[in-house]
This record gives structure tokens, sequence and C-alpha cells, in this order.
């Protein structure tokens, strides 16, 4: 596999401590989690502080990374909290924060300066003049948006020398990057603060049928590591802080072989999979149609990503 790291690392998710633990039994490099504040998976178990501070220490004796997430946007009244809990994580080894919040980013830097950041993928980042605006933060790492095309990954791997992330499983957002303001406006639940209700994924009339019109597919880059990993990535994240236990095991059991140079049963992905028959989300097509299968009571129509 051809690839400027001779490392790449299986990103997986850890909503709780069984399913850290679960990742880890089956193979990732490294996990992520959120705290009970300030996470923008606000609904999924989480972890208080101390149980985090448990979780670095398990992982760190598998020699496994973990990155908490801090990723929400953060108002003023809360910032000097927001900052006390970085530098708690960091006072017990936390490989990375992850955030959103320019104005956290700036707090940090000045206060920690040895802290490593990620700019979480709801930053918007997807080409190389984001990337390059990151890199003069201080940021260590970017976690791509999702939109991101497979051209301007290898544009931004020729023309910088930042860690690239990248999601290679689960959820897509129909909106761009997670920034959307639907749940915000409709029930004051703001995804931008981890709480959205997901109302794209629900029925709504248009052109006089009742459908999931906004119901993206979920992403599946099985097929692709390759290109990705030759094209700058280095981390493959999976999706999924609130699915089970079992999903990360299995999903990420998965892709340990195919980072390591394994076949695998496609399958064993498919059985997982919530909703529609899997994409590459915009990776070969910026205007490609991600939207799950839309049944109607005149037809069947059925979409699916199609690489050009």
């Amino acid at each position: 596999m051809k690839h400027k790291s001779t490392t790449l690392e299986l990103l997986s998710p850890a909503g709780d401590m069984t399913m850290l633990k679960a990742a880890i039994t089956n193979g990732a490099d490294a996990v992520y989690c959120g705290l009970d504040r300030f996470s923008a998976r606000a609904k999924a178990v989480n972890f208080d502080l101390a149980t985090m501070i448990e979780a670095i220490q398990y992982a760190h004796s598998f020699g496994v990374k973990v990155y908490v997430a801090i990723n929400t946007l953060i108002y003023d009244r809360e910032l000097a909290d927001a900052v006390s809990l970085a530098a708690t994580l960091h006072k017990a080894n936390v490989d990375a924060i992850i955030v959103q919040d320019l104005g956290l980013v700036k707090r940090l830097r000045e206060e920690l300066p040895e802290l490593a950041l990620h700019a979480s993928t709801q930053m918007g980042i997807h080409n190389l003049e984001g990337v390059k605006f990151a890199e003069s933060l201080g940021i260590k790492r970017v976690i791509l948006s999702r939109e991101t095309t497979l051209d301007d990954i290898k544009r931004i791997g020729d023309n910088s020398d930042i860690e690239l992330e990248f999601f290679a499983h689960g959820a897509l957002c129909v909106s761009f990057s997670g920034n959307c303001y639907l749940s915000g406006i409709l029930t004051r639940q703001s995804g931008n603060r981890g709480r959205c209700l997901q109302l794209c994924r629900k029925e709504y009339f248009a052109n006089g049928q009742k459908a999931r019109w906004l119901s993206a597919k979920d992403i599946d880059m099985s097929g692709v590591i390759g290109e990705l990993a030759a094209a700058g990535i280095t981390s493959f994240k999976i999706e999924g802080r609130l699915r089970t236990p079992e999903y990360a095991a299995s999903v990420t059991s998965v892709y340990r072989r195919i980072l390591d140079g394994q076949k695998i049963d496609k399958t064993e992905l498919s059985k997982h999979r919530i909703r529609g028959g899997g994409c590459t989300a915009h990776l070969f097509n910026a205007n490609t149609d991600t939207i799950c299968e839309i049944k109607t009571g005149r037809k069947r129509v059925e979409t699916y990503n199609r690489r050009k």
C-alpha cells in the first residue's frame, strides 16, 4: 500500500468504557471519547472526568492513544471551565484534544502550548487554504470534513505536513460537516452544542409524497483505503460514539484487517449499516447523490453514489 507515512492509524469510537475496551481488543490504534460536557455527542453515555482519566490509563497500558473531544461551540461563560478541563486531561497525558471553537483554540495555545490539538471535522476544513489556516493556529492534525474530495486531499497532502484524519465508516450528515441549524431552530437543541435531534432522518412531504428526503447514507470507505492513504490520510476514523460496543468491535476488526493488508468479507460491514447501501460520500464527485433510497407512492427510487 502506497502512502506517505509508514504508519496508518485506526481510530475507533468510545462512547463509554465498554466501547473503549471493545475497540482496543479488536485492534484500534487510538480511540476518541467525550466528556459529559462540551462533547458533540452529548447524548452518548460519555465519561466523567475521573472515568476519563481511568480510560486514558487503561488505553495507554495497551499502547493505544486517546483523543478527547471538547468540540462544541463554547459560550464565553464556559471558556475558563473548558480550559481547566483540558489542563486536567493534559496532566493525565491525554494524547490530543479535539476542538471546534476558535476562541478555545486561542486560549489553549496560550495557556497549554504543549497540548496537541486536532481540528474537529465541524470546523469544516476541506481544502488546502483551510488546512494552512489550521497550521497557523498551531493545530497538529486536521480532521477533514466528509465533503472533501479525493483531489483536494491529494492537493493538501502534497502541500502540507500536517496530520490528516478522515472518516472511513459511519454516519454522513446531510448538511456541511455537521454544521446544521435545523434542530437548533426548531427545538433549541443545537447540533453545534452536541444535541442534534437528527431531524434529517424524519419523513417529510415533498412533491406530494412522504419520504425521508434528507436522510443520508452511511459512509463505507473500505474499498478505497489505499487511495486515501496514497493521497495523504494517515488516520482512518470510524464514526459511532452513539452506537453499540458490538458495532465498534466488529467494524474496528474489519478495518484493522484492511489496514494490515488482509482481505475482508464485505458482508461483515453491511450487517452493521443503518442507512442505505453505503457510499463514499463526496470523495469522487462533489455533487453526487448520497441520500438514502427514497420510496414514494408512485415508484421506488434508488440512489447510489457513483464514481465518475
